[in-house]
């Protein structure tokens, strides 16, 4: 066989690999993971009452001195996922509402220029709101972006 060394079927005992071991799903993560100490170590502590710039304490032994906690205490932590959690589902909601009423950073058009130019639309006359709860038509802000950008037919 050219040198080569062949095994028949049968000859050889299957290597049995180690058995896999299943990912773990719902991991519980310490709160001292989800915050970065620089944050939490700005607050006081409600548990402990170690202030601003200090790290928090367990009381220790009877008689003993105070032991210096690697990690802060969760109630000193959890504030501030509160917090966020808050902050993200207001910038949410703000970002539905725009979506909604088509106002946005990058094609917000000031008030008092879009009041300047009728609507198309609604035919609402210079200074006027458009008939729209939600703000003015999209053809009289598109109409304004021209007007200000110099594009258009001209005359």
């Amino acid at each position: 066989m050219n040198g080569y060394l062949r095994h028949l079927p049968g000859e050889c005992q299957p290597v049995k690999a180690a058995p896999v071991q299943p990912r773990p799903t719902g991991r519980k993560v310490p709160l001292h993971e989800k915050v970065a100490r620089r944050f939490w170590v700005r607050r006081r502590c409600p548990v402990c009452g170690a202030k601003s710039g200090q790290d928090c304490v367990d009381p220790g032994e009877l008689g003993g001195e105070a032991v210096r906690r690697m990690h802060g205490h969760d109630e000193r932590i959890a504030p501030i996922l509160r917090e966020r959690e808050a902050a993200a589902k207001a910038k949410k909601a703000q970002r539905v509402e725009d979506q909604r009423t088509g106002r946005g950073t990058a094609s917000m058009v000031p008030a008092y220029k879009l009041m300047k130019v009728s609507c198309p639309v609604c035919h609402a006359k210079p200074g006027a709101e458009c008939a729209l709860s939600a703000g003015s038509h999209q053809a009289r802000r598109n109409l304004l972006s021209r007007r200000l950008s110099g594009g258009g037919r001209r005359w």
